[in-house]
């Protein structure tokens, strides 16, 4: 991501939640009661019926639709609004900043829209780590084995992987975690040797595979993607390594197969995602576009002229590839966002859905 080196979110939550969480005594969050949401106001009719319409095409078999919503103050407020998204969006990714109001939470995840939280891995921390917020609860009894300030190959993230959970799905109600697995996120206590140890502690608590995690209301667990920008093989971060092993811990992979802006990837468009499908196989992968370049509220301003066009005719190209059955599931965007300054709003996101289901 574009912003991989300015910002790294911290670990965000209270240490009086953690408290609570451990006080349990076990690891498995299924030992939790659950508490819901307060009573609600009550229900609009006509708009329950939209919203369980919405749902049941969710639910569908159908072509995934997903952005990243990027609170870094670059976009207007509405369009980081989780209650302002496109109704037929799967999938909202929620990067660097966010709405932070749970009403517009709920009223997105009325859709059946689900709501990831993005993270940098060179965020977490090892068990034992002189940033695990662990070691500072009472009782707790440090391993002399471990260097707090320095991981190991054998390092383990149970102790990450727990408190993410509890903040994001038992806290915030969200429905999932993502992972940026690219060069820049890694570092500090993930260093790139340890992505798959890092990558299976998760799926412990998020993801098809995940055992220490509740089945939600709608009877699904967690979910558990990650993003990269990789397209080569034998490295620490490769599929080969990382992705292909693990497959069946996550539910989807997105590629960062921007052709716009700050770039790893060496591809130039729709000629270069069979390669992509080749490496990665198709039936998890979702393209993504580089949301950077499109307009800025004024409707004027690009970061580099001639960009939004032509990161616009992507996202449609790419929605028209998976539509043709060539490989993937879906399509989306980093910094969807920004695609609320076209007219009208969300113009390429809607289009993008409409190509890849026509009916809606």
């Amino acid at each position: 991501m574009k912003n991989i080196l300015k910002k790294i979110m911290g670990v965000g939550f209270a240490f009086s939640l953690i408290a609570l969480l451990n006080s349990c005594k076990k690891d498995n969050i299924k030992d939790l009661n659950i508490i819901g949401d307060p009573p609600s106001a009550p229900v609009d009719a006509s708009l329950e019926a939209k919203n369980a319409a919405l749902r049941a095409y969710k639910k569908s078999n159908h072509f995934i639709s997903m952005g990243f919503v990027v609170g870094d103050g670059n976009d207007p407020q509405e369009a980081v609004n989780l209650a302002n998204q496109p109704d037929s969006l799967d999938m909202v990714f929620l990067f660097t900043g966010y709405d932070t109001d749970p009403a517009h939470w709920r009223a997105l995840q009325a859709k059946g829209t689900k709501i990831i939280r993005t993270e940098f891995p060179s965020a977490a921390y090892f068990d034992g780590s002189a940033k695990d917020p662990d070691t500072k609860l009472p009782g707790y009894v440090p391993d002399p084995n471990i260097d707090p300030n320095t991981p190991t190959s054998t390092s383990t993230y149970n102790h990450y992987a727990k408190n993410k959970y509890y903040e994001y799905i038992y806290v915030n109600k969200w429905d999932g975690i993502d992972f940026d697995i690219e060069a820049g996120a890694m570092g500090g206590d993930v260093p790139a040797a340890n992505t798959v140890n890092f990558l299976k502690a998760m799926a412990k608590y998020f993801g098809p595979n995940c055992t220490n995690c509740i089945i939600g209301a709608d009877g699904k667990k967690p979910m558990l993607t990650y993003d990269t920008d990789v397209a080569y093989l034998g490295g620490a971060l490769s599929p080969d390594r990382v992705y292909l092993p693990l497959k069946s811990n996550f539910d989807y992979i997105l590629f960062q197969s921007y052709t716009t802006g700050s770039r790893a990837w060496s591809g130039t468009g729709v000629q270069n995602l069979p390669a992509l499908v080749n490496m990665y196989g198709g039936e998890k992968l979702i393209f993504l576009v580089n949301g950077d370049s499109f307009i800025y509220p004024d409707g004027i301003s690009e970061d580099v002229k001639g960009e939004d066009a032509k990161a616009s005719k992507n996202l449609l190209e790419y929605a028209q590839f998976v539509k043709d059955g060539k490989g993937g599931i879906g399509v989306g965007a980093y910094r969807m966002s920004r695609d609320y300054n076209h007219i009208p709003k969300w113009r390429y996101t809607r289009e993008a859905i409409q190509v890849m289901n026509p009916s809606k």
